[in-house]
């Protein structure tokens, strides 16, 4: 670049004098041509020496998804103990007594309780599956304001029941108002899914 700047100086210079001396004129005007040719030919081979620039694309965002810990929960379950899902069948266990536990503002719903029975005469239920949908009922007319679909732990021996909450969980929807209901409350809760434990056999007698 220092080169081709006093190239530049060289041309403005003889600019000049072509200017003052006319008797010369035809010789600066002559050098002025050969500087202009230089300056391009540096100009020229500045430019293939410059090594290219590599274009790289931004990486693109990459959405990820958020990790089902159900899911996940659910699949060591199934491979720690494959038989667990088919000990006791779904229509062997129940809800009943269900009621809505208010929610902190007035007028919400918090959580949902109720007693689960395992009519199985063999197996302790370990976990269940259920569909809950709560139901907001006006003049007859029900429409499901809320729905939940979940898999709880739990320990209920043959035979017995134990009472159970299941938390109104608002999974990608914090930012939307809690469920308020206006008419009647009606809330549905079926089982879906059984996990047991295998039958302890009794110790023999001495």
């Amino acid at each position: 670049m220092k080169v081709e700047a006093m190239l530049w100086i060289a041309v403005f210079v003889l600019a000049a004098l072509a200017l003052l001396f006319p008797k010369t004129r035809a010789i600066s005007l002559s050098a002025i041509g050969v500087a202009i040719v230089a300056i391009v030919a540096i100009v020229v081979i500045a430019k293939r020496g410059e090594p290219a620039a590599v274009v790289t694309a931004a990486p693109t965002a990459v959405d990820q998804k958020p990790v089902d810990f159900e899911r996940f929960h659910i699949e060591n379950l199934d491979k720690a103990d494959p038989e667990a899902k088919n000990r006791i069948r779904v229509a062997e266990i129940r809800f009943d007594q269900i009621r809505a536990v208010a929610g902190a503002e007035r007028g919400s719903i918090g959580r949902i309780v109720a007693r689960l029975y395992n009519d199985s005469a063999i197996y302790t239920l370990t976990d269940y599956g259920y569909d809950l949908a709560v139901q907001d009922c006006i003049k007859a007319v029900c429409t499901t304001v809320f729905d939940q679909h979940g898999l709880s732990a739990a320990s209920v021996p043959p035979g017995q029941a134990r009472d159970i909450e299941i938390a109104i969980r608002d999974g990608n929807t914090r930012e939307l108002p809690p469920i308020k209901i206006l008419g009647t409350l009606s809330i549905l809760l079926t089982p879906t899914v059984t996990r047991a434990a295998p039958a302890i056999s009794p110790k023999p007698a001495d």
